[in-house]
C-alpha cells in the first residue's frame, strides 16, 4: 500500500497487487546501488576477480591510493572553515587522524 501514493505522484496507475509489485521491483533496480571494498593487495583479490568477473565488466572501479599530508590537510581546512568558531580540540583531532 506505500507504493501506490509514490506511483500516483510519478503519473502511474496500478490497478493490481502484481503491478504494485512490478513497479516496487522497477523503482528498486533503478536506484539500488551497492559498494563493495576489497583490498587489492595479495592472492585473494585476483581470486575473486576470476570467480566473479562480472565485478570488473559490470563495475565501475575506483582506485584510491594513499593522499599526501597537505591534501588532507587542504580538505579538512576547507571543510573545517564554513563550522565558524570551531573547537580546538576538534582541529587537534584533525592533526592526530593525519597522523595515524
Amino acid at each position: 500500500e506505500l507504493v501506490r501514493p509514490v506511483a500516483e505522484k510519478a503519473g502511474v496507475e496500478l490497478h493490481t497487487q502484481a503491478e504494485a509489485m512490478q513497479y516496487f521491483a522497477k523503482c528498486c533496480r533503478q536506484n539500488l546501488h551497492v559498494v563493495l571494498a576489497f583490498s587489492p593487495v595479495g592472492d585473494a583479490f585476483r581470486d575473486r576477480l576470476r570467480m566473479f568477473p562480472s565485478l570488473v565488466n559490470c563495475c565501475a572501479i575506483d582506485w584510491f591510493s594513499e593522499w599526501p599530508r597537505e591534501a588532507l590537510l587542504s580538505v579538512a581546512d576547507h571543510f573545517l572553515s564554513d563550522v565558524g568558531d570551531i573547537d580546538q580540540k576538534l582541529k587537534r583531532g584533525r592533526e592526530l587522524h593525519t597522523q595515524a
